[in-house]
């Protein structure tokens, strides 16, 4: 008997130091969290299981020493496509690059960079101390999904720029499922839904529209209509009223309503007022009309004719300020006129996206007695200020120092969504023997009181399109573009990635006060109690067997 609880206990410790081995090689946890953070959402599990081919996910976030924000950041990275390799089976491969041992000259990371670059994954140059020396160091916050000759790159770190470096990297944690997601997406057949664009009604230069063209077209087909010409919207699946520069006939407005009342999608981003140089004066802003104005207040929502203006969170523009030398003294001074919209952050389109670039915007207001559900998606800080058209805007108040009492009219909404079953605005419409009063399938729409968050600039010596949402000024990239990527995928993707955006991880940062204060008591504490309490169950464990056996 004593033999047999001896090879009893070596066979329990045999088992115990195997489990030891394997367990850098064999991976699982359990989503004890509330909300299911870390589980992987429907809409992801489905798109996973249709993989029809291998993909070969390149992380380039090797090495051992990353700084801390970016070794959570690869931690996380990892296990989630851990989580997607066991829903997709042995469909996905994961490489982990580390940059300096794969790339070891400084010729060979000039090109990694190109070429990540080209696929959307900029490097961050980092400085931080090792040995108490200061040390800049590339990483490349992203990875490159490959599907046979197909490759598209996923930007990881896409956190608020306003907000910490520790809030950014936990925003982009959370923001990591989305992302992957959709760049697995990207590679795999689908179903391509059907945008229109109104191009009679706007003058807006092909050239500025390039970027949100091209980056919607690797998703959607899109169509030119000649709205007059069309008796009807049907086929198509959404529609784009992209900043119209003259009035929609009531004719024209009746077949929008038609096909949004009938289930179609709509986004419509459109100007509140019209701005025009007075030489010496600044600008004057008159009201515009779009002849949408019955529909819009129909669904709920009016756009006002007024310029929104933020003290707190606005772009900037060069100004002389003065001479220097011989010559003009040119700086980037804070402009109003050009607030930089923030979105809600609870709502999946806009959570933890940097701010917005707007120009001129107009303020939304909504509907009392309309039953659609409504949801605001961009708006302005509380200190703003409101103009209404028609009115004169100065130049020269930009970069003076702004008189609070002067921005008082608090936050004010410049996006909004709609949803629900839609009535029509023409309930008067009879002849048409197709006219639908009322819909019996749900739809949306998407209003936001700036046209100019679609278009990007252009450098017209080089006549090069530049980044939607890069302001040539300020050097920053905006995320004018992942705001209206993911608004149209809400709006038109039935399995929509997007799900996963709902997911919060909460940041608890320690008390650097009481750390500063107490922090030895702390390190003591955190040290000594697992070893007391270690060591009094093993006096436990050896009392107890003494009482046992020498009964």
């Amino acid at each position: 008997m004593k033999h047999l609880k001896r090879f009893s206990a070596f066979y329990l410790i045999g088992i115990g130091i195997l489990l030891i081995a394997l367990s850098p090689f064999v991976r699982g946890r359990f989503d004890l969290s509330e909300d299911g953070k870390f589980t992987l959402s429907e809409s992801s599990e489905a798109i996973l299981e249709s993989i029809d081919a291998p993909l070969l996910v390149q992380v380039y976030l090797g090495g051992d020493d990353l700084p801390g924000g970016f070794e959570r950041l690869k931690k996380e990275t990892l296990d989630l496509l851990s989580d997607m390799q066991s829903s997709a089976g042995a469909q996905i491969e994961v490489e982990v690059i580390d940059v300096y041992d794969a790339y070891p000259t400084e010729e060979s990371r000039a090109d990694l960079t190109r070429q990540l670059d080209s696929l959307g994954i900029p490097p961050t140059n980092l400085v931080h101390k090792d040995n108490g020396k200061q040390v800049q160091q590339l990483v490349f916050p992203g990875l490159v999904i490959s599907k046979g000759a197909l490759k598209t790159g996923v930007l990881l770190l896409k956190g608020n720029k306003l907000a910490s470096p520790e809030e950014a990297i936990n925003q982009s944690i959370e923001g990591l499922e989305f992302e992957i997601i959709q760049g697995i997406q990207q590679l795999m057949p689908q179903e391509r839904k059907k945008i229109g664009f109104f191009v009679e009604y706007s003058t807006t230069p092909a050239i500025a529209q390039i970027d949100l063209i091209n980056s919607l077209k690797r998703k959607y087909d899109l169509y030119p209509v000649d709205l007059a010409a069309s008796k009807t919207l049907d086929g198509l699946d959404g529609i784009c009223v992209l900043q119209p520069s003259r009035e929609f006939s009531e004719e024209d407005a009746y077949k929008i309503d038609q096909f949004i009342v009938k289930g179609g999608k709509a986004i419509f981003l459109m100007d509140g007022v019209k701005v025009d140089t007075v030489e010496k004066q600044g600008l004057f802003i008159s009201p515009k009309r779009h002849g949408l104005e019955n529909l819009l207040f129909h669904y709920g929502l009016r756009l006002n004719n007024n310029l929104v203006k933020d003290a707190q969170n606005s772009g900037m523009i060069p100004l002389n300020v003065g001479n220097l030398g011989d010559k003009p003294n040119i700086q980037l001074m804070p402009w109003p006129s050009y607030p930089l919209l923030k979105g809600n952050p609870d709502f999946i389109i806009t959570k933890n996206l940097d701010a917005i670039f707007g120009k001129f915007s107009s303020s939304i207001d909504t509907i009392a007695g309309v039953a659609l559900h409504k949801t605001p998606l961009l708006s302005t800080s509380k200190y703003s200020q409101v103009s209404k058209a028609p009115s004169l805007i100065s130049v020269n108040s930009a970069g003076k120092d702004f008189d609070p009492e002067s921005y008082t009219a608090g936050v004010q909404t410049v996006g909004y969504l709609v949803e629900g079953m839609f009535r029509s605005a023409f309930p008067y419409a009879n002849q048409d023997t197709n006219f639908v009063a009322q819909g019996k399938t749900s739809s949306a729409i998407i209003l936001v009181g700036d046209g100019d968050i679609a278009l990007n600039e252009v450098n017209y010596a080089a006549k090069q399109a530049l980044p939607l949402g890069f302001d040539p000024f300020m050097k920053n990239t905006f995320s004018n573009k992942d705001f209206l990527l993911n608004a149209f995928t809400y709006l038109l993707d039935d399995n929509s990635p997007l799900l996963a955006r709902s997911k919060s991880i909460q940041l608890r940062p320690l008390d650097k006060a009481k750390i500063q204060a107490d922090g030895t008591f702390y390190q003591v504490i955190n040290i000594a109690v697992p070893l007391l309490f270690a060591t009094l169950l093993s006096l436990a464990v050896v009392f107890y067997r003494k009482r046992k056996y020498n009964r």
